[in-house]
């Protein structure tokens, strides 16, 4: 086990673009579960790779228990890593892709053995030791992949979307154990995907990159419920969180609305950062829906609506007056229904949002309220 640090650490491709990752610092404590996330291009994958030795640090450093590692090779930096490919060696068995590493570090055979038969017995691959990948399934290919990283009793576990491969119902299966394998085994683990619904539930904390910079570290509650940013707000979490533009700011109050005023309380010291209007953000589960309009609502007209058995989620248009200068970004605002809440297309509904359901930020920096100083 071991604790990883990134000091203002940068990749870069090429000096006329911006830099694939940007002067990034993270603190990854020992034993913890970390979790890189963000859209296609952000740079999780490089920097990843950085850690692991597969890419370069163009800038800055990369300390792995304390000892500076930006310069040394992959194989001396005691870091295991599981691709998405499995990149598994189709002429071997499990058995031998797991030991291989071993064997070609010396080891003796019996500790070898040794080793092999714990991790199978960890991922429940007995039955599978002496097949060859041609003859696995997706889910068991990656699990012999984890477990040739296992036997090695590595300082580092680097993950790198190992499950995208697999298909939905597999792929919950899948994280659920490698979430639970690795606090059985405790060892530092960084792992990357572009699937926000794995980061929330399977790190202790996660990390959202967005064009190369960090936005928010943090455990996954707390992205969810004080995103730093509107970005961070939009990605964490789906359906997507409805924000709301232009809205005016009167005293402590939040002003929806001219035909239709739906006011919002806030903190006086939030109020205070504010230049009079406030972009609010809220998500599907925050909204109220009320029979009629109370004078205090906003009219939704219900375009379409997913059906989930448990719950269910309304997709619905604004109903705002012409002369309203409060927009809803992308046009759309989404409102979760309960089990025996029956809404049907088409149909107009009124909702407020819930007390203490509202996130307010700032209407040029797009940063919450929350975290900008008086």
């Amino acid at each position: 086990m071991a604790t990883v640090e990134f000091r203002e650490a940068s990749r870069i491709f090429d000096t006329m673009s911006r830099p694939a990752v940007n002067r990034i610092n993270l603190d990854i404590a020992d034993g913890e579960f970390l979790v890189l996330v963000g859209p296609s291009g952000c740079g999780k994958s490089t920097t990843l790779r950085m850690l692991a030795g597969l890419e370069p640090v163009d800038q800055g450093q990369i300390l792995i228990d304390g000892v500076d590692v930006t310069d040394k090779r992959a194989r001396d930096r005691d870091c295991a890593m599981v691709f998405q490919s499995y990149a598994l060696y189709p002429n071997m068995t499990a058995r031998q892709n797991m030991s291989f590493a071993l064997e070609n570090a010396r080891m003796p055979k019996a500790q070898i053995t040794e080793k092999v038969a714990a991790a199978a017995k960890m991922l429940e691959l007995e039955d599978l030791l002496d097949r060859k990948p041609a003859k696995m399934s997706g889910g068991q290919r990656q699990r012999i992949a984890m477990g040739r990283a296992i036997v090695r009793d590595p300082k580092v576990f680097c993950m790198d979307e190992p499950l995208s491969n697999l298909d939905a119902k597999l792929r919950v299966t899948t994280r659920s154990q490698i979430a639970t394998l690795q606090r059985r085994l405790g060892v530092t683990t960084v792992y990357v995907t572009h699937d926000q619904t794995e980061a929330m539930t399977m790190g202790d904390r996660v990390c959202v990159l967005k064009d190369g910079e960090i936005q928010q570290v943090d455990r996954p509650t707390f992205l969810y419920e004080h995103p730093a940013n509107t970005f961070v707000a939009g990605f964490i979490g789906s359906p997507a969180i409805t924000l709301i533009e232009n809205v005016e700011v009167s005293g402590s109050r939040a002003v929806m609305g001219e035909g239709h005023r739906m006011e919002l309380g806030m903190d006086p010291v939030l109020a205070s950062r504010t230049p009079g209007r406030v972009i609010v953000g809220i998500r599907p589960e925050g909204w109220e829906v009320l029979s009629e309009d109370d004078g205090s609502t906003v009219p939704l007209r219900v375009d379409l609506i997913e059906e989930l058995g448990s719950e269910s989620f309304a997709y619905c248009t604004p109903l705002m007056t012409a002369d309203s200068p409060v927009t809803v970004r992308n046009s759309r605002v989404t409102v979760r229904a309960g089990k025996r809440q029956k809404l049907s297309v088409g149909e107009t509904i009124h909702v407020r949002p819930g007390p203490d359901e509202a996130s307010f930020f700032h209407p040029e920096s797009e940063v919450n309220l929350e975290f900008l100083e008086g």
